[in-house]
């Protein structure tokens, strides 16, 4: 008997975390705990590896939503991160006055007399 159906099951946050709970610490198998909640192995797979991974935030988004901002965090974020660190450095370098030099410290001389006499 095939428990899944055609429509995909809308499952909430805490019904994932509970099946992910079932195969991490229960040490269900992938196809009995679909099975039991009547969604896809494959499904079952995807919240156990986003899981593994992002903890309870991966279970909070649709696994497509997960793969396309990594995504678009490598292709995008890192190098515009990269090169907006490197504008403000060159800006920080314009606008900011180098350091004046010190002068030398002052020698005492041997006439110099330390009593206040």
């Amino acid at each position: 008997m095939n428990t899944t159906s055609a429509q995909p099951r809308k499952m909430t946050v805490t019904q994932r975390a509970l099946i992910v709970q079932r195969v991490l610490v229960d040490r269900w198998t992938s196809a009995k705990a679909a099975a039991a909640f009547g969604v896809s192995e494959h499904l079952v797979d995807i919240w156990v590896a986003d899981y593994r991974r992002y903890g309870m935030a991966g279970l909070r988004r649709t696994p497509g939503k997960i793969v396309a901002l990594e995504i678009l965090h490598l292709a995008i974020g890192r190098p515009l991160r990269g090169a907006a660190r490197s504008i403000a450095n060159e800006l920080r370098r314009l606008f900011v006055r180098e350091r004046l030099p010190q002068p030398p410290p002052l020698r005492r001389s041997n006439h110099d007399r330390l009593g206040g006499e």
